[in-house]
């Protein structure tokens, strides 16, 4: 069928509202722009929705400008949606992104949301992804090893198998260098896998020595990860989560420095800031030079041992910064001797985002300030209604963008206590 594209959804698919006499129907096209007169190929049906493959675009948009793509798996590969625009595009399309969440999930009214501030780009659009997992599949049962071709990569677009892929071009150099031989290797050991597995490969900093430091590839999950953000240095288990976009953490962490710095109108000094859903001390420790005290919260023992690791690795006294174990039904009982007025909280949740009961204790600590950055701003979006009817007030949000070439967008939402 032949479709005209009218916008992006969140996941950077075209939408596709199909015309009068129809009735109300959308199409969703991967790889496609709005404004595009495409063919498609429809492939499944859900209700009042059809998905379906791009076959051609028959007039494309002005925005779309195919010399840019730099991957040859571009357009199968599930990974990239975007590779076909200008960067500064695809900003946009991001902060569109920010705005529409906040429009239908917050449940707010639109005078209490700031308009999304431009999106904050990446210094890096391509080779900056610091962890990549391919995977593969193992030979189905009765097939011979030479009977059947291994296929080592990412999931193809719309489809449940794996793309065969060779390189990829938004992964850092040493990955994509490591990736050839850890192909070659599945290749001579497939024997002595039972079933299909996931790869771990992580850039990681190797000491050299006193003056050196060289990029390596981790591939065992117990292993320890090394990064660099700005002055500070991150130690962790390679299975932990840390962000993969390592160039663009020292914007992300100054805009929460700044953010967290100001003065409340009538208010005080912040003075104490308190790292929820703290990891490795990311925040907690990029932030502790403008504050009197810090205090990341976090329920993993295991991240508890390395965030306090990384507080004696970068020289900082225990008693400006510390780790501290909380218990999800009583969190932040654990920093009761922080003074609410003067306290700011940095909430770095999961994609599902933060439950009701944190929500309430949060609301019932009263900290004069609350960050809440998010790799999910639909969720985000929900949770900062929830705040903002509690009492604080939201004064900014603005995207991240940690994954050129996707669709994906960080969020960092600003908030203050009500008067």
């Amino acid at each position: 069928m032949c479709s005209g594209t009218n916008e992006l959804s969140s996941n950077g698919e075209a939408l596709s509202k199909l015309p009068h006499p129809h009735p109300p129907w959308v199409v969703t096209t991967p790889f496609a722009l709005p404004g595009e007169k495409i063919r498609v190929k429809i492939v499944r049906s859900g209700r009042m929705i059809s998905y379906s493959d791009l076959l051609e675009v028959i007039q494309p948009a002005a925005t779309r400008d195919n010399s840019r793509v730099q991957c040859k798996y571009f357009g199968k590969c599930a990974g990239c949606q975007y590779q076909m625009l200008d960067y500064s595009k695809q900003l946009e399309f991001k902060q569109r992104v920010v705005e529409k969440a906040y429009r239908y999930y917050s449940d707010l009214p639109g005078e209490s949301i700031p308009s999304p501030l431009p999106t904050i780009g990446s210094p890096l659009q391509y080779g900056y992804r610091t962890k990549i997992t391919p995977h593969f599949d193992a030979p189905p049962k009765g097939k011979l090893k030479e009977d059947w071709k291994l296929y080592i990569g990412f999931d193809t677009k719309g489809r449940r198998q794996v793309l065969d892929i060779e390189e990829c071009p938004i992964a850092t150099q040493v990955l994509n260098d490591a990736l050839g031989p850890i192909r070659a290797e599945v290749q001579e050991k497939l024997s002595t896998y039972k079933r299909g597995a996931t790869l771990l490969m992580r850039d990681s900093l190797q000491v050299v020595d006193s003056s050196r430091e060289d990029h390596v590839c981790i591939r065992d999950h117990k292993a320890i990860v090394r990064e660099r953000v700005g002055s500070k240095v991150f130690e962790f288990p390679a299975n932990s989560f840390f962000q993969n976009n390592n160039s663009v953490l020292v914007p992300l962490t100054d805009y929460v420095r700044q953010a967290a710095t100001v003065i409340p109108s009538g208010g005080r000094r912040p003075t104490h800031l308190v790292d929820t859903y703290s990891g490795c001390g990311l925040f907690a420790l990029s932030l502790v030079e403008a504050f009197d005290h810090v205090a990341g919260i976090e329920i993993s023992e295991e991240s508890i041992r390395y965030a306090t690791h990384n507080v004696q690795l970068n020289g900082i006294s225990p008693d400006k910064c510390e780790f501290r174990a909380g218990q999800a039904e009583k969190i932040f009982d654990v920093v009761g001797d922080f003074p609410p007025s003067e306290t700011v909280i940095v909430i770095d949740p999961p994609r599902k985002g933060c439950d009701d009961a944190f929500i309430s204790q949060l609301v019932r600590f009263g900290a004069a300030t609350v960050v809440y950055v998010s790799c999910n701003v639909h969720t985000q979006a929900r949770d900062v209604g929830k705040l903002v009817r509690a009492g604080y007030a939201l004064e900014s949000i603005r995207g991240f963008d940690l994954f050129p070439q996707t669709a994906h967008v960080e969020s960092v939402a600003v908030l203050r206590k009500s008067s």
